[in-house]
Protein backbone atom coordinates (compact mmCIF):
# COMPACT_ATOMS: atom_id res chain seq x y z
CA UNK A 1 0.00 0.00 0.00
CA UNK A 2 1.73 3.12 -0.94
CA UNK A 3 0.63 6.52 0.54
CA UNK A 4 1.87 9.91 -0.30
CA UNK A 5 2.28 11.35 3.33
CA UNK A 6 3.49 15.50 2.41
CA UNK A 7 5.74 17.78 0.08
CA UNK A 8 7.18 20.71 0.75
CA UNK A 9 8.71 23.11 -1.93
CA UNK A 10 11.29 25.68 -1.06
CA UNK A 11 10.09 29.06 -1.18
CA UNK A 12 12.24 29.93 -3.85
CA UNK A 13 11.48 27.09 -5.75
CA UNK A 14 14.99 25.86 -5.61
CA UNK A 15 14.42 21.96 -3.86
CA UNK A 16 11.49 19.94 -3.22
CA UNK A 17 11.33 17.29 -0.28
CA UNK A 18 8.33 14.57 -0.54
CA UNK A 19 8.34 11.13 1.61
CA UNK A 20 6.63 8.20 0.09
CA UNK A 21 5.13 5.58 2.48
CA UNK A 22 4.92 1.76 1.86
CA UNK A 23 3.17 -0.59 4.54
CA UNK A 24 4.18 -4.26 4.11
CA UNK A 25 2.10 -5.61 6.95
CA UNK A 26 -0.97 -3.83 8.19
CA UNK A 27 -2.29 -4.56 12.06
CA UNK A 28 -1.12 -8.75 11.60
CA UNK A 29 -1.87 -10.48 14.59
CA UNK A 30 -0.14 -12.52 16.29
CA UNK A 31 -0.88 -15.58 18.40
CA UNK A 32 0.67 -17.88 21.26
CA UNK A 33 4.22 -18.58 20.60
CA UNK A 34 3.66 -22.19 22.01
CA UNK A 35 0.31 -22.93 20.74
CA UNK A 36 0.08 -24.67 17.22
CA UNK A 37 -0.60 -23.20 14.45
CA UNK A 38 -3.65 -21.15 13.94
CA UNK A 39 -5.28 -20.98 10.58
CA UNK A 40 -6.72 -17.97 10.83
CA UNK A 41 -6.95 -15.98 6.92
CA UNK A 42 -4.18 -14.03 6.45
CA UNK A 43 -4.05 -11.26 3.75
CA UNK A 44 -2.69 -11.53 0.43
CA UNK A 45 0.74 -12.46 -0.11
CA UNK A 46 1.53 -13.05 3.52
CA UNK A 47 2.43 -16.42 4.84
CA UNK A 48 2.27 -17.40 8.15
CA UNK A 49 5.32 -19.59 8.81
CA UNK A 50 3.93 -19.79 12.55
CA UNK A 51 1.91 -18.46 15.41
CA UNK A 52 4.90 -15.76 16.07
CA UNK A 53 6.68 -15.38 12.14
CA UNK A 54 5.04 -14.09 8.91
CA UNK A 55 6.75 -13.32 5.77
CA UNK A 56 5.85 -11.79 2.54
CA UNK A 57 7.74 -11.68 -0.67
CA UNK A 58 8.13 -7.92 -1.88
CA UNK A 59 7.87 -7.96 -5.69
CA UNK A 60 10.02 -6.05 -8.10
CA UNK A 61 8.13 -3.11 -8.13
CA UNK A 62 8.06 -2.48 -4.40
CA UNK A 63 11.78 -3.42 -4.32
CA UNK A 64 12.52 -0.78 -7.01
CA UNK A 65 10.53 1.78 -4.85
CA UNK A 66 12.18 1.04 -1.74
CA UNK A 67 15.71 1.45 -3.37
CA UNK A 68 14.56 4.94 -4.53
CA UNK A 69 16.37 6.98 -1.87
CA UNK A 70 17.14 6.91 2.16
CA UNK A 71 14.74 4.48 3.80
CA UNK A 72 13.41 4.71 7.67
CA UNK A 73 10.95 1.50 9.09
CA UNK A 74 8.14 2.38 11.23
CA UNK A 75 7.24 -0.54 13.46
CA UNK A 76 4.00 -0.30 15.19
CA UNK A 77 2.85 -2.44 18.28
CA UNK A 78 -0.49 -2.89 19.62
CA UNK A 79 -2.29 -4.82 22.51
CA UNK A 80 -4.24 -7.65 22.35
CA UNK A 81 -3.71 -10.04 25.00
CA UNK A 82 -0.18 -10.35 25.80
CA UNK A 83 0.69 -8.09 28.76
CA UNK A 84 4.32 -8.59 29.41
CA UNK A 85 8.04 -7.76 27.71
CA UNK A 86 8.52 -9.32 24.74
CA UNK A 87 11.11 -9.48 21.91
CA UNK A 88 10.34 -8.68 18.19
CA UNK A 89 12.37 -8.94 14.85
CA UNK A 90 12.44 -8.14 11.48
CA UNK A 91 14.34 -9.87 8.91
CA UNK A 92 15.52 -9.36 5.16
CA UNK A 93 15.35 -12.76 3.58
CA UNK A 94 17.10 -13.23 0.35
CA UNK A 95 15.83 -16.24 -0.89
CA UNK A 96 16.71 -17.98 -4.79
CA UNK A 97 14.59 -15.96 -7.76
CA UNK A 98 11.22 -17.59 -8.16
CA UNK A 99 10.97 -19.80 -4.74
CA UNK A 100 7.51 -19.94 -3.81
CA UNK A 101 8.02 -20.73 -0.21
CA UNK A 102 11.89 -20.98 1.78
CA UNK A 103 13.24 -22.54 5.12
CA UNK A 104 14.48 -20.07 7.41
CA UNK A 105 17.10 -21.70 8.27
CA UNK A 106 18.38 -22.81 4.84
CA UNK A 107 18.79 -19.01 3.15
CA UNK A 108 20.77 -15.93 4.19
CA UNK A 109 18.83 -13.24 6.45
CA UNK A 110 20.49 -10.14 8.11
CA UNK A 111 18.36 -8.95 10.91
CA UNK A 112 17.60 -5.09 10.41
CA UNK A 113 15.40 -4.29 13.48
CA UNK A 114 14.32 -6.12 17.10
CA UNK A 115 11.89 -4.20 19.76
CA UNK A 116 11.22 -4.99 23.04
CA UNK A 117 7.31 -5.06 23.99
CA UNK A 118 5.95 -2.97 26.44
CA UNK A 119 3.83 -4.53 29.56
CA UNK A 120 0.55 -3.49 28.15
CA UNK A 121 -3.14 -3.34 28.90
CA UNK A 122 -5.47 -4.03 26.20
CA UNK A 123 -8.19 -1.76 28.20
CA UNK A 124 -6.03 0.89 29.04
CA UNK A 125 -4.46 3.89 26.71
CA UNK A 126 -1.79 4.01 25.06
CA UNK A 127 -2.78 0.90 23.71
CA UNK A 128 0.40 0.44 21.27
CA UNK A 129 3.82 1.40 20.82
CA UNK A 130 5.88 3.12 17.95
CA UNK A 131 8.96 2.22 17.13
CA UNK A 132 11.32 4.01 14.42
CA UNK A 133 14.89 2.92 12.65
CA UNK A 134 16.67 4.27 10.19
CA UNK A 135 17.91 1.99 7.12
CA UNK A 136 19.80 3.76 4.64
CA UNK A 137 22.28 0.92 4.09
CA UNK A 138 19.07 -1.58 3.13
CA UNK A 139 17.91 0.65 0.72
CA UNK A 140 21.29 0.11 -0.82
CA UNK A 141 20.76 -3.82 -0.82
CA UNK A 142 17.43 -3.51 -2.75
CA UNK A 143 19.52 -1.57 -5.20
CA UNK A 144 22.16 -3.82 -6.12
CA UNK A 145 21.18 -5.57 -9.33
CA UNK A 146 23.89 -8.47 -8.42
CA UNK A 147 21.72 -9.06 -5.66
CA UNK A 148 18.20 -8.59 -7.74
CA UNK A 149 19.27 -11.40 -10.62
CA UNK A 150 19.92 -13.78 -7.93
CA UNK A 151 17.33 -13.64 -5.27
CA UNK A 152 13.96 -11.95 -4.42
CA UNK A 153 13.70 -10.07 -1.21
CA UNK A 154 11.10 -11.46 1.70
CA UNK A 155 10.40 -9.57 4.77
CA UNK A 156 9.89 -11.75 7.88
CA UNK A 157 8.18 -9.97 11.00
CA UNK A 158 8.62 -11.74 14.58
CA UNK A 159 6.74 -11.30 17.63
CA UNK A 160 6.57 -14.19 20.22
CA UNK A 161 4.39 -13.45 22.92
CA UNK A 162 2.17 -15.81 25.37
CA UNK A 163 -1.19 -15.04 26.95
CA UNK A 164 -1.34 -17.04 29.65
CA UNK A 165 -1.37 -14.17 32.33
CA UNK A 166 -3.36 -11.82 30.50
CA UNK A 167 -5.88 -14.62 30.51
CA UNK A 168 -6.56 -14.38 33.40
CA UNK A 169 -5.20 -10.51 34.65
CA UNK A 170 -6.79 -8.60 31.40
CA UNK A 171 -10.47 -7.99 30.99
CA UNK A 172 -11.63 -9.59 27.86
CA UNK A 173 -8.56 -11.58 27.22
CA UNK A 174 -10.45 -15.24 29.14
CA UNK A 175 -9.33 -18.36 26.60
CA UNK A 176 -8.01 -16.33 23.92
CA UNK A 177 -4.39 -16.23 21.92
CA UNK A 178 -4.14 -13.41 19.89
CA UNK A 179 -1.64 -12.05 21.92
CA UNK A 180 -0.05 -8.90 19.63
CA UNK A 181 -1.30 -6.99 16.43
CA UNK A 182 1.97 -5.48 14.35
CA UNK A 183 2.02 -2.73 11.50
CA UNK A 184 4.98 -2.38 9.52
CA UNK A 185 5.67 0.98 7.21
CA UNK A 186 8.76 1.72 5.14
CA UNK A 187 9.98 5.38 4.25
CA UNK A 188 11.33 6.34 1.66
CA UNK A 189 12.72 9.91 1.42
CA UNK A 190 15.43 11.93 -1.18
CA UNK A 191 18.95 10.37 -1.06
CA UNK A 192 21.27 11.19 1.21
CA UNK A 193 24.72 9.72 0.06
CA UNK A 194 25.34 8.57 -3.25
CA UNK A 195 28.86 6.16 -3.67
CA UNK A 196 30.35 4.80 -6.53
CA UNK A 197 32.07 1.58 -5.36
CA UNK A 198 30.42 -1.49 -5.82
CA UNK A 199 28.15 -2.81 -3.14
CA UNK A 200 29.55 -5.44 -0.57
CA UNK A 201 27.47 -7.23 1.79
CA UNK A 202 28.04 -10.37 3.97
CA UNK A 203 25.36 -11.88 6.83
CA UNK A 204 27.64 -13.46 8.95
CA UNK A 205 24.97 -14.52 11.73
CA UNK A 206 21.40 -14.60 12.00
CA UNK A 207 19.45 -14.54 15.51
CA UNK A 208 22.25 -17.02 17.14
CA UNK A 209 22.13 -18.02 20.51
CA UNK A 210 24.98 -16.74 23.07
CA UNK A 211 25.04 -18.15 26.04
CA UNK A 212 28.03 -19.46 28.39
CA UNK A 213 26.49 -23.13 29.20
CA UNK A 214 25.12 -24.76 25.52
CA UNK A 215 25.68 -22.05 23.28
CA UNK A 216 29.37 -20.96 23.31
CA UNK A 217 32.38 -21.58 21.19
CA UNK A 218 34.36 -21.31 23.63
CA UNK A 219 33.65 -24.04 26.73
CA UNK A 220 32.46 -22.16 30.22
CA UNK A 221 32.80 -18.82 28.64
CA UNK A 222 30.30 -16.54 26.63
CA UNK A 223 32.03 -16.28 22.93
CA UNK A 224 30.93 -15.94 19.67
CA UNK A 225 33.74 -16.77 17.39
CA UNK A 226 32.98 -15.89 14.18
CA UNK A 227 35.31 -16.54 10.46
CA UNK A 228 34.84 -15.57 7.19
CA UNK A 229 37.12 -14.85 4.06
CA UNK A 230 37.06 -12.06 1.49
CA UNK A 231 37.72 -12.90 -1.59
CA UNK A 232 38.73 -8.92 -2.27
CA UNK A 233 39.92 -6.50 -0.34
CA UNK A 234 36.90 -3.96 0.59
CA UNK A 235 36.88 -0.84 1.58
CA UNK A 236 34.81 1.07 4.23
CA UNK A 237 33.41 -1.73 5.99
CA UNK A 238 30.93 -1.57 8.48
CA UNK A 239 30.25 -4.15 11.20
CA UNK A 240 26.15 -4.48 11.64
CA UNK A 241 25.55 -5.89 15.24
CA UNK A 242 22.35 -6.46 17.15
CA UNK A 243 22.48 -7.99 20.79
CA UNK A 244 20.28 -8.25 23.41
CA UNK A 245 20.43 -9.46 26.82
CA UNK A 246 18.03 -11.75 28.32
CA UNK A 247 16.94 -14.04 31.20
CA UNK A 248 14.72 -13.15 33.66
CA UNK A 249 15.37 -15.24 37.03
CA UNK A 250 16.41 -14.01 39.86
CA UNK A 251 19.79 -12.45 39.13
CA UNK A 252 19.53 -13.42 35.68
CA UNK A 253 21.36 -11.39 32.36
CA UNK A 254 18.37 -9.11 31.72
CA UNK A 255 18.92 -7.32 35.10
CA UNK A 256 22.75 -7.79 35.19
CA UNK A 257 24.86 -5.26 33.20
CA UNK A 258 27.69 -6.53 31.32
CA UNK A 259 30.73 -5.31 29.29
CA UNK A 260 30.55 -6.93 25.56
CA UNK A 261 33.92 -6.94 24.16
CA UNK A 262 34.42 -6.94 20.13
CA UNK A 263 37.42 -8.29 18.45
CA UNK A 264 38.69 -8.52 15.08
CA UNK A 265 41.66 -10.59 14.13
CA UNK A 266 42.38 -10.24 17.69
CA UNK A 267 42.37 -7.09 18.40
CA UNK A 268 39.87 -5.44 20.52
CA UNK A 269 38.17 -2.82 18.20
CA UNK A 270 35.17 -2.06 19.97
CA UNK A 271 33.56 -2.64 23.87
CA UNK A 272 29.81 -1.61 25.15
CA UNK A 273 27.56 -2.20 27.91
CA UNK A 274 23.62 -2.43 27.17
CA UNK A 275 21.29 0.09 28.44
CA UNK A 276 22.91 3.15 29.80
CA UNK A 277 19.78 5.06 29.61
CA UNK A 278 16.80 6.00 31.82
CA UNK A 279 13.72 4.13 31.10
CA UNK A 280 11.24 6.58 32.39
CA UNK A 281 10.17 8.08 28.73
CA UNK A 282 8.77 4.48 28.03
CA UNK A 283 6.70 4.63 31.54
CA UNK A 284 3.27 5.74 29.47
CA UNK A 285 3.49 2.67 27.22
CA UNK A 286 3.71 0.28 30.48
CA UNK A 287 -0.15 0.51 31.02
CA UNK A 288 0.24 -2.94 32.60
CA UNK A 289 1.39 -3.29 36.54
CA UNK A 290 4.98 -4.62 36.70
CA UNK A 291 7.71 -5.23 38.55
CA UNK A 292 10.47 -3.17 36.68
CA UNK A 293 8.82 -0.15 36.24
CA UNK A 294 6.86 -0.48 39.86
CA UNK A 295 4.47 2.53 40.70
CA UNK A 296 6.90 5.21 41.03
CA UNK A 297 9.53 6.84 38.70
CA UNK A 298 13.06 6.09 39.44
CA UNK A 299 15.88 7.88 39.34
CA UNK A 300 18.89 7.61 36.30
CA UNK A 301 21.30 5.70 38.82
CA UNK A 302 18.44 3.10 39.48
CA UNK A 303 17.81 2.49 36.08
CA UNK A 304 21.65 2.00 35.55
CA UNK A 305 22.05 -0.38 38.23
CA UNK A 306 19.92 -3.13 36.37
CA UNK A 307 18.68 -2.50 32.97
CA UNK A 308 19.86 -3.91 29.91
CA UNK A 309 17.14 -2.20 27.97
CA UNK A 310 13.62 -0.84 28.16
CA UNK A 311 10.09 -2.39 27.60
CA UNK A 312 8.51 -0.31 25.16
CA UNK A 313 12.14 0.60 23.42
CA UNK A 314 14.00 -0.87 20.57
CA UNK A 315 17.11 -2.82 20.72
CA UNK A 316 20.06 -0.38 19.13
CA UNK A 317 21.39 -1.12 15.68
CA UNK A 318 25.02 -0.89 16.53
CA UNK A 319 27.34 0.16 13.55
CA UNK A 320 30.85 -0.62 14.03
CA UNK A 321 33.22 0.80 11.21
CA UNK A 322 36.27 -1.58 10.42
CA UNK A 323 37.47 0.36 7.65
CA UNK A 324 39.72 -1.22 4.86
CA UNK A 325 39.77 -5.21 4.88
CA UNK A 326 42.51 -6.81 3.14
CA UNK A 327 41.40 -10.02 1.32
CA UNK A 328 41.78 -13.52 3.04
CA UNK A 329 40.49 -15.06 6.39
CA UNK A 330 39.30 -13.01 9.17
CA UNK A 331 37.79 -13.79 12.88
CA UNK A 332 35.31 -11.67 14.77
CA UNK A 333 34.89 -12.46 18.33
CA UNK A 334 32.44 -11.29 20.93
CA UNK A 335 33.14 -11.97 24.41
CA UNK A 336 30.79 -11.39 27.18
CA UNK A 337 33.79 -12.11 30.41
CA UNK A 338 31.32 -11.23 33.37
CA UNK A 339 28.28 -12.91 32.10
CA UNK A 340 27.16 -16.04 34.46
CA UNK A 341 23.80 -17.10 33.81
CA UNK A 342 22.51 -18.07 36.86
CA UNK A 343 20.79 -21.30 37.45
CA UNK A 344 21.76 -22.46 33.42
CA UNK A 345 19.17 -19.84 32.41
CA UNK A 346 19.12 -16.89 29.95
CA UNK A 347 20.72 -16.05 26.38
CA UNK A 348 22.31 -13.63 24.24
CA UNK A 349 20.84 -13.72 20.25
CA UNK A 350 23.16 -12.33 18.14
CA UNK A 351 23.15 -10.53 14.71
CA UNK A 352 25.89 -9.29 12.50
CA UNK A 353 26.59 -8.78 9.18
CA UNK A 354 28.84 -6.60 6.93
CA UNK A 355 28.48 -4.06 4.61
CA UNK A 356 30.47 -0.69 3.26
CA UNK A 357 27.48 1.45 3.27
CA UNK A 358 25.86 3.61 6.11
CA UNK A 359 22.55 3.33 8.14
CA UNK A 360 22.18 7.23 8.04
CA UNK A 361 21.16 7.04 11.79
CA UNK A 362 22.89 9.67 13.80
CA UNK A 363 25.18 7.88 16.18
CA UNK A 364 26.63 9.42 19.56
CA UNK A 365 29.33 7.69 20.81
CA UNK A 366 29.87 6.48 24.19
CA UNK A 367 32.95 7.54 26.06
CA UNK A 368 35.34 4.88 26.79
CA UNK A 369 38.83 4.59 29.49
CA UNK A 370 36.25 6.79 32.19
CA UNK A 371 38.74 6.76 35.42
CA UNK A 372 39.46 8.96 38.11
CA UNK A 373 43.00 10.61 37.40
CA UNK A 374 43.26 12.55 41.40
CA UNK A 375 41.70 12.11 44.67
CA UNK A 376 43.04 14.23 47.42
CA UNK A 377 41.19 15.52 50.40
CA UNK A 378 37.36 16.40 49.07
CA UNK A 379 38.11 16.90 45.32
CA UNK A 380 37.76 14.40 42.87
CA UNK A 381 39.14 14.52 38.99
CA UNK A 382 38.26 12.26 36.80
CA UNK A 383 38.79 12.12 32.68
CA UNK A 384 37.58 9.85 30.10
CA UNK A 385 38.14 9.49 26.08
CA UNK A 386 35.74 11.25 23.92
CA UNK A 387 35.26 8.70 20.68
CA UNK A 388 33.39 10.43 18.24
CA UNK A 389 32.72 14.61 17.72
CA UNK A 390 31.07 15.72 21.25
CA UNK A 391 32.39 18.68 23.07
CA UNK A 392 29.78 18.75 25.57
CA UNK A 393 29.35 16.17 28.06
CA UNK A 394 27.20 15.57 31.38
CA UNK A 395 28.61 14.74 34.55
CA UNK A 396 25.84 12.31 36.96
CA UNK A 397 27.30 11.75 40.71
CA UNK A 398 26.17 10.61 44.03
CA UNK A 399 26.65 8.91 46.82
CA UNK A 400 27.54 5.07 46.29
CA UNK A 401 25.16 2.73 47.52
CA UNK A 402 22.45 5.04 47.82
CA UNK A 403 20.59 5.33 43.89
CA UNK A 404 18.17 7.43 44.56
CA UNK A 405 20.38 10.38 45.12
CA UNK A 406 21.72 12.07 42.01
CA UNK A 407 23.31 15.66 40.97
CA UNK A 408 24.18 16.71 37.18
CA UNK A 409 27.14 18.73 35.87
CA UNK A 410 27.47 20.11 32.62
CA UNK A 411 31.31 20.14 31.20
CA UNK A 412 31.40 22.16 27.98
CA UNK A 413 34.49 23.29 27.92
CA UNK A 414 34.93 20.85 25.09
CA UNK A 415 38.12 19.27 26.87
CA UNK A 416 37.36 15.36 28.74
CA UNK A 417 37.99 15.26 31.93
CA UNK A 418 36.27 17.46 34.90
CA UNK A 419 37.24 18.44 38.84
CA UNK A 420 34.50 17.12 41.12
CA UNK A 421 34.85 19.78 44.71
CA UNK A 422 33.34 20.61 48.03
CA UNK A 423 32.44 17.00 48.42
CA UNK A 424 31.26 15.41 51.58
CA UNK A 425 33.32 14.06 54.18
CA UNK A 426 33.10 10.31 54.89
CA UNK A 427 31.27 9.75 52.00
CA UNK A 428 32.00 7.19 49.04
CA UNK A 429 30.86 8.46 45.36
CA UNK A 430 29.56 6.75 42.50
CA UNK A 431 29.98 9.05 39.12
CA UNK A 432 28.99 8.48 36.05
CA UNK A 433 29.38 10.10 32.43
CA UNK A 434 27.82 11.11 28.92
CA UNK A 435 28.90 12.83 25.59
CA UNK A 436 26.11 15.15 24.41
CA UNK A 437 25.96 15.54 20.62
CA UNK A 438 22.62 18.05 20.53
CA UNK A 439 19.91 18.98 22.07
CA UNK A 440 18.08 15.90 22.12
CA UNK A 441 21.07 13.16 21.39
CA UNK A 442 22.93 11.80 23.67
CA UNK A 443 25.53 8.79 24.11
CA UNK A 444 24.62 5.89 27.10
CA UNK A 445 25.91 6.84 30.52
CA UNK A 446 28.81 5.11 31.15
CA UNK A 447 30.07 4.03 34.64
CA UNK A 448 29.98 4.11 37.67
CA UNK A 449 33.16 4.25 38.64
CA UNK A 450 33.43 4.78 42.52
CA UNK A 451 36.03 7.12 44.65
CA UNK A 452 37.83 5.94 47.77
CA UNK A 453 36.33 7.54 50.77
CA UNK A 454 36.15 11.32 51.00
CA UNK A 455 38.81 12.38 53.78
CA UNK A 456 38.96 16.31 54.72
CA UNK A 457 42.53 17.29 53.72
CA UNK A 458 44.61 20.38 53.93
CA UNK A 459 47.37 22.47 51.76
CA UNK A 460 49.84 21.71 54.09
CA UNK A 461 48.91 18.11 54.09
CA UNK A 462 49.03 17.74 50.26
CA UNK A 463 52.45 19.13 50.33
CA UNK A 464 53.48 16.63 52.01
CA UNK A 465 52.86 13.71 49.28
CA UNK A 466 55.20 14.46 46.24
CA UNK A 467 55.39 11.95 42.81
CA UNK A 468 58.41 12.15 41.15
CA UNK A 469 59.33 12.82 37.74
CA UNK A 470 55.93 12.56 36.40
CA UNK A 471 56.24 12.37 33.38
CA UNK A 472 58.61 9.39 34.68
CA UNK A 473 60.25 6.96 32.19
CA UNK A 474 61.84 4.29 34.71
CA UNK A 475 61.68 4.97 38.17
CA UNK A 476 58.56 6.77 40.13
CA UNK A 477 59.65 8.43 43.54
CA UNK A 478 56.95 8.76 45.97
CA UNK A 479 57.47 10.70 49.20
CA UNK A 480 55.14 11.09 52.14
CA UNK A 481 55.64 12.17 55.73
CA UNK A 482 52.37 10.22 56.22
CA UNK A 483 53.14 6.44 56.55
CA UNK A 484 52.20 4.67 53.71
CA UNK A 485 50.40 1.25 53.84
CA UNK A 486 50.14 0.25 50.16
CA UNK A 487 50.55 1.29 46.24
CA UNK A 488 48.53 -0.03 43.79
CA UNK A 489 49.29 1.03 39.98
CA UNK A 490 46.26 0.63 37.46
CA UNK A 491 46.39 0.91 33.94
CA UNK A 492 43.60 3.82 32.21
CA UNK A 493 41.09 1.27 32.01
CA UNK A 494 41.50 0.64 35.76
CA UNK A 495 42.87 -2.97 35.43
CA UNK A 496 45.22 -3.35 38.43
CA UNK A 497 49.15 -3.79 37.63
CA UNK A 498 50.34 -4.29 41.53
CA UNK A 499 50.19 -3.24 44.67
CA UNK A 500 53.27 -3.09 46.57
CA UNK A 501 54.41 -1.42 50.05
CA UNK A 502 57.90 -0.09 48.40
CA UNK A 503 57.47 3.82 47.54
CA UNK A 504 60.16 3.47 44.85
CA UNK A 505 58.17 1.87 41.89
CA UNK A 506 59.70 0.60 38.64
CA UNK A 507 57.90 2.18 35.75
CA UNK A 508 60.45 0.55 32.63
CA UNK A 509 58.35 -2.57 32.95
CA UNK A 510 55.20 -0.68 31.06
CA UNK A 511 55.08 0.52 27.70
CA UNK A 512 54.15 4.24 27.49
CA UNK A 513 50.79 5.97 28.39
CA UNK A 514 49.23 7.02 31.08
CA UNK A 515 48.73 5.60 34.65
CA UNK A 516 47.14 5.47 37.74
CA UNK A 517 49.00 5.36 40.93
CA UNK A 518 47.02 4.77 44.36
CA UNK A 519 48.51 5.67 47.52
CA UNK A 520 47.12 4.29 50.54
CA UNK A 521 48.23 5.76 54.15
CA UNK A 522 48.08 4.32 57.42
CA UNK A 523 45.65 6.77 58.69
CA UNK A 524 43.25 5.78 56.01
CA UNK A 525 43.52 8.55 53.88
CA UNK A 526 43.86 7.33 49.54
CA UNK A 527 45.52 9.67 47.12
CA UNK A 528 45.15 9.15 43.39
CA UNK A 529 47.30 10.30 40.66
CA UNK A 530 47.74 10.13 36.79
CA UNK A 531 51.24 9.67 35.92
CA UNK A 532 52.60 8.99 32.56
CA UNK A 533 54.96 6.89 31.21
CA UNK A 534 57.12 7.98 28.86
Amino acid sequence: MKNILFSIVGLLGISAFSQTSYTIYDQIVFYDGYAATVDEPVPDGVVRINNARYTTKLSDEMVNNLSAGSLSLDVTIGALCDNYDRLGEIFLAMVPQGATEYDSDAVERIEIARIITPFMNKNINPTEVPYHFKLDNVAEIFNDATLNAEFDFWLEFEVFGVPYAAQTQVAGCAGRIDVFEGTLVFNVDEPTETYTNPHFLLPLSDYEILNNYNATDVPGETTKIINFTLDAPQENVVLYLISSNHGANAGGEEYERRKHYLYLDDELIHQYVPGGKSCEPWRQFNTQGNGIYGTVPKTTRQWLEFNNWCPGDKIPNREVVLGNLAAGNHTLKLDVPDAVFVGGEGYFPISMYLQNRKSGQIICKDPTDFVITEQIGNTITTNWTENGDAAEWEIMYGRRGVPSQELFLSDTDGETGYQLTDLTENWYYSLYVRSVCSDDLSSGWVGPIDSDRILATSDADLAKIQFYPNPVQDVLQIQSEKEIETVTILNMEGKKLKTETDTTINFSVYPAGNYLVIVKLKNGETITKKIMKR
